[in-house]
């Protein structure tokens, strides 16, 4: 875990848990539909007196409080999950309640303003974002950019100083792919520190761009397309996180009204590139040369 000198912004705690809890099922606000291998739901969220309880049955129960999460380790077992499942739907919910937008994407500080990446699960934007930072561009968020809404400036708040990499892609950037934990046992990334190939923004910075990627297999010239504002929002929607989990909530409402405040606010634009280590130089071009600084 990456080490830190200040104080904490949100304390979060892993304990073994007392014992499965028991819910009254009227308190209970969301259950996926996607199921385990047991028939249960994957995730799903309880609501009581003085807080939020999201469940991952049979691994951990995560307690939200709006000043601690705390994580009731179900099984030893799965504690590589843990991680997981906070980086993901828990800090996503986590951020919503607090009046920040989560979108799946990485952003780069592109002289003090960021620029984010945003994309499909195999749209390309860990390799882009990680080429930016090697050439010298401090990374922001690697996977959930926290945007805030903070009087007249959108920022995007500093994420967790680590990327997800492939073996291949850590060969390319780091120069190695020796030493570095897998994500998930089941998967192939790797969790790379930052400071392997790069280094992490000092603080959050005004978003000066959102680029939503395609990146195409055939070759072609590198283009960057302006999105209209109403399509930029249906792009923004796209790539929230838990997004019917948000909408079983209170919180959709404010969700729509802060994503379109964003779409006015920030140009949205499509970034079109063919596929390649080799067009990676041209796609850095085209992107400094659209911010313009």
């Amino acid at each position: 875990m990456a080490k830190s000198d200040g104080p904490p912004d949100l304390p979060f705690s892993c304990i073994p848990a007392p014992g499965q809890r028991t819910f009254d099922e009227s308190n209970r606000i969301y259950a996926t539909d996607y199921k385990n291998r047991f028939g249960e739901s994957s995730v799903l969220l309880y609501r009581d007196d003085n807080a939020e309880i999201m469940r991952f049955p049979r691994i951990a129960d995560f307690i939200l409080r709006p000043e601690s999460i705390t994580c009731e380790l179900l099984d030893p077992t799965v504690e590589y999950m843990v991680e997981i499942c906070l980086l993901g739907h828990v800090f996503g919910y986590f951020l919503e309640r607090s009046g920040f937008s989560p979108i799946h994407g990485a952003s780069v500080e592109v002289d003090g303003a960021a620029a984010l990446l945003v994309a499909d699960r195999t749209g390309g934007k860990s390799t882009l974002s990680a080429s930016f930072v090697r050439a010298g561009y401090p990374l922001i968020a690697d996977d959930i950019s926290a945007l805030e809404i903070r009087e007249e400036e959108i920022l995007c708040r500093r994420g967790y100083p680590q990327v997800k990499l492939t073996p291949e892609q850590a060969k390319y950037f780091v120069g190695s792919a020796d030493g570095f934990p897998l994500v998930h046992p089941a998967y192939e990334k790797l969790s790379v520190p930052v400071s392997e190939f790069g280094r992490i923004a000092d603080g959050p910075a005004e978003v000066a761009r959102i680029y939503v990627l395609e990146r195409q297999i055939e070759p072609g010239p590198v283009r960057v397309e302006t999105i209209p504002p109403g399509e930029a929002l249906i792009e923004l929607i796209r790539h929230t996180f838990i997004t019917e989990i948000i909408d079983a909530t209170d919180l959709k409402v404010p969700r729509m009204k802060r994503l379109a405040r964003i779409a006015q606010s920030v140009p949205v634009k499509r970034l079109r590139y063919p596929t390649g280590y080799e067009s990676l130089p041209k796609v850095h071009e085209a992107v400094l040369a659209d911010l313009d600084f």
